[in-house]
């Protein structure tokens, strides 16, 4: 009469086994995706990553645009080109030339970007970059004020280090 201690052995044995299997999340799930904490925007649908992109807007209406872009190609540099939204005019876009499997960041740039028109913070712009090897990615980008993470941003002046909190008296 071994067979019931066989049984139970094999079916510890089967649920040693299916154990991994059967605790994992699945899959599709938000672990398996890229995660990019922020509030700023990133587009990974084209040749070239858009990652990061915000508005940064002083009190003093001065405003640039930073963002960074991956090159994804893997023979090819790009090169962006311009950078248009209805109502605004960016300015200073020197040459920002990706070469393959390249990556740049306009924040670090020696020439910012300005931005000029109507910019209010917490309001989203939309952005149409074009890229010399014919993508073009249009996006929401986020108008930011110059504190918190944005307080040192080459192009507007230095804001403060802490982001102030409206509350309901404010408004």
């Amino acid at each position: 009469m071994h067979t019931p201690h066989r049984r139970t052995t094999a079916l510890a044995g089967l649920a040693l086994a299916l154990a991994p299997v059967l605790s994992s999340c699945g899959f599709d799930y938000a672990t398996d995706r890229d995660y990019t904490p922020g509030v700023a925007t990133n587009a990974r649908d084209g040749k070239v990553d858009v990652l990061g992109a915000v508005i940064v807007a002083a009190e003093s209406g001065e405003a640039v645009f930073v963002s960074s872009f991956a090159n994804s190609f893997d023979n090819d540099e790009s090169t962006l080109e311009s950078i248009t939204s209805e109502g605004l005019t960016f300015s200073g876009l020197e040459d920002v030339t990706l070469p393959p499997n390249g990556f740049a960041n306009l924040a670090a740039s020696d020439s910012p970007v300005t931005v000029e028109g109507d910019l209010e913070p917490g309001t989203f712009v939309e952005v149409t970059l074009d890229f010399s090897h014919g993508d073009s990615v249009s996006l929401d980008v986020p108008v930011r004020p110059n504190c918190g993470d944005y307080a040192e941003i080459p192009g507007v002046p230095s804001g403060d280090e802490v982001c102030e909190v409206a509350t309901a008296e404010d408004h």
